[in-house]
């Protein structure tokens, strides 16, 4: 797919979810409500097989989304959705998700969803790499070469980041938008020359194809040549305006348990090898290629993940801001995004 035609299809997919697209036609997997919690406080979520899906298992598991007084619905959702679930929300399909700041600002920026950021659930900036076949040693190298990413998220807009590094355009690769499971198979098949992959298939194909070159990695960000803006993409809790309103004790409740109960659990070293061990069953949950222990692991030691007060914190410090700023022009420059949205509505941090 071209770049022109994967920017109208996103178009298309979020023009779809203003006109209220059936939950459905995202594809979601249901996994069933819960017992009625004490306040009766409900709130529909949607899910992905990754760590901080993990921390709501075990949250929920130990009873602490029930003892704050919410219950959750569960929906689950396939590897790197974040347009579908964007979609979801706007929809009234769920009420509540965690996408990377990409997909949320792509979201807001279409104009019809009022999208709200409540929380930052993780920090996975440090996991992002740029992996490419042997013979190709550096970036420039990618010219004209098949290089995957998965388009409307934070892997596409790393890519795009790095080719800035080296002044050069999405348009000058041929670039492949695939399904992360979709591009890792590619990429170990030799069908494509380079690939931005998820956070679990880039150990994945580090483990599979040996000869794999990392060929940039976060910290080459603030490295010359070019710019040496760091790279902040966090991973946020979205909702809508509609949700804030109706269900805000519903969301409060959420935040708190998830924060300051599964975050501390995991953050403790006393009990975060089980943490670690319950989000890793989590997230192998039905996985054609599961990631052990060790590598899950590592992901979670480079992964940021707070408790309730650092939260806050970062997302009313100006860098929080400035970093969906600096994105939202970045978009704008390559034509993603024609107008800049209103972050000062988008940003809420009241509910923490």
């Amino acid at each position: 797919m071209s770049n022109r035609d994967a920017a109208s299809s996103r178009r298309r997919f979020l023009a779809r979810a203003s006109a209220g697209a059936l939950l459905a036609a995202a594809g979601p997997l249901c996994i069933g409500a819960h017992a009625q919690s004490p306040d009766g406080g409900t709130l529909s979520i949607g899910l992905l097989r990754a760590p901080a899906s993990g921390i709501i298992d075990l949250t929920e598991q130990h009873g602490w989304f029930k003892q704050a007084g919410v219950t959750l619905n569960e929906v689950l959702f396939a590897a790197a959705a974040g347009p579908k679930i964007i979609q979801a929300l706007g929809s009234g399909g769920i009420g509540l998700s965690f996408v990377n700041s990409t997909a949320a600002l792509l979201g807001l920026a279409g104009g019809v969803i009022p999208l709200r950021f409540i929380s930052i659930p993780t920090d996975p900036s440090r996991l992002f790499a740029l992996l490419a076949a042997p013979g190709i040693e550096s970036v420039p190298k990618l010219a004209g070469k098949r290089v995957a990413a998965t388009g409307g998220t934070a892997l596409h807009y790393f890519l795009a980041r790095v080719l800035a590094k080296f002044d050069m355009k999405l348009s000058d690769i041929e670039f492949v938008n695939l399904a992360a499971a979709d591009g890792q198979a590619a990429f170990v098949a030799g069908r494509v020359h380079a690939i931005v992959p998820s956070v679990n298939g880039r150990f994945y194909i580090m483990s599979k194809r040996t000869d794999t070159r990392e060929l940039f990695t976060y910290d080459d960000f603030t490295k010359p040549p070019g710019p040496t803006q760091a790279f902040l993409n966090y991973d946020l809790f979205v909702t809508t305006q509609g949700v804030v309103q109706s269900s805000a004790p519903a969301l409060k409740a959420f935040l708190a348990a998830y924060h300051d109960k599964g975050v501390r659990y995991l953050i403790d070293p006393g009990t975060r090898t089980q943490a670690i061990a319950t989000i890793t069953e989590y997230v192998n949950k039905e996985q054609k290629n599961p990631t052990d222990a060790a590598i899950m692991s590592r992901i979670i030691e480079l992964s940021g993940f707070y408790d309730e007060k650092t939260v806050k914190q970062l997302m009313t410090r100006e860098d929080f801001r400035a970093s969906l700023e600096y994105q939202v022009r970045f978009f704008m420059d390559l034509g993603r995004i024609k107008t800049a949205p209103d972050l000062s509505k988008a940003i809420v941090t009241d509910l923490l």
